[in-house]
């Protein structure tokens, strides 16, 4: 029998994704109108200041990379998807350290090819004590960051049991869409993270205008929603949250 083509195959894992991921994929795309809703209420008449453009460029970027988080998971490619994960995290840190004229000159003047614009996990706990005034859940929120990280930087615990099946004492290394049970786990983290990490983005957008009473319910209850589905995925791969507690 032909091998089937490529478009088949991701044709088909986007039944498998829509069947198995149907309640974070919509979460995602809730997340993403949501977006859309802010950033037509983001603009104002007078001209921006440095620190709301660049806010705004970033969270022009962190839409984006869900939109493709949300593409990848639907065709089959879960790990592509949470690398995409993990640069959204990296967004929504620097839009909360983005506060002062002076931090949007420093974001500006950013020059180092070979360094980011600050580190990773000292940009979490001031981006938390900025939206929530405190910086008790840093450690639990980098700590699915280094989960998110281990797809982008090819990290062989996550590498080295995927990607090949054996059939009849050959291996086989097959490329494309992936539908294994490890393939929705990874899935449903890509964009239930993704999800919540970008609007963290929207309430660090939210906390520097003024939005409608609206909107502004919208996102807690939005957030509480993703709450929720993070809780639901930690009680079903609790390896993927070491430091949640039931």
């Amino acid at each position: 029998m032909a091998e089937k083509s490529i478009s088949e195959m991701e044709k088909n894992a986007a039944a498998v994704a829509n069947q198995n991921l149907a309640e974070a994929l919509e979460a995602a795309v809730d997340v993403l109108n949501l977006f859309t809703k802010i950033q037509a209420n983001d603009v104002p008449a007078k001209k921006l200041t440095k620190a709301e453009r660049v806010k705004l460029l970033l969270l022009q970027r962190i839409q984006n990379d869900l939109r493709c988080c949300v593409i990848l998971v639907e065709h089959g490619y879960p790990l592509q998807a949470v690398s995409q994960a993990a640069s959204i995290y990296e967004g929504w840190v620097t839009v909360g350290n983005i506060e002062t004229e002076e931090d949007a000159i420093k974001w500006l003047s950013h020059d180092k090819e070979d360094k980011s614009f600050g580190r990773i996990r000292a940009l979490t706990e001031q981006a938390l004590k900025r939206i929530t005034g405190d910086a008790n859940e840093a450690d639990k929120m980098y700590s699915q960051y280094q989960q998110l990280c281990m797809a982008k930087h090819l990290n062989p615990i996550l590498e080295r049991g995927r990607g090949y099946v054996f059939e009849d004492n050959v291996i086989q290394f097959r490329p494309g869409p992936d539908t294994s049970e490890l393939a929705i786990k990874w899935g449903w983290m890509a964009l239930e993270c993704a999800s919540r990490f970008a609007q963290f983005a929207l309430f660090c957008i939210a906390l520097s205008q003024e939005i409608s009473t609206t909107l502004h319910l919208e996102l807690i209850t939005q957030l509480k929603k993703l709450k929720a589905l993070q809780d639901k995925f930690a009680k079903r791969w609790p390896d993927n949250y070491p430091s949640q507690k039931p």
